[in-house]
């Protein structure tokens, strides 16, 4: 019975949860495809700068290149997304 209510009183929070879980992944998708442009420029930007001779902002944007790229940010974010959805299922486990 009180598992029961507890069921019923958690039920919007969790809707609430799972549909800002959702729209974040949908977020992150989106951001890393428009990223995926940037980092060509930024490495772009890192070749040219190695050519003329000013080594560190070479270095600067090939950092900025990695960090954009997908083994960068947005495997953290995706990462961390996937982990808010297993402790969400973990609490929906724990309650039905």
């Amino acid at each position: 019975m009180l598992k029961r209510m507890l069921r019923i009183a958690l039920k919007p929070f969790m809707f609430g949860v799972r549909l800002a879980l959702g729209l974040a992944a949908a977020i992150t998708s989106v951001a890393s495809a428009v990223i995926g442009l940037t980092v060509s420029v930024f490495l772009l930007l890192s070749v040219i700068e190695f050519a003329i001779g000013y080594h560190r902002n070479g270095f600067v944007f090939m950092v900025l290149a990695i960090l954009a790229s997908p083994i960068g940010l947005p495997m953290i974010a995706n990462f961390l997304l996937d982990r808010m959805d297993h402790f969400l299922g973990f609490l929906e486990g724990l309650l039905y």
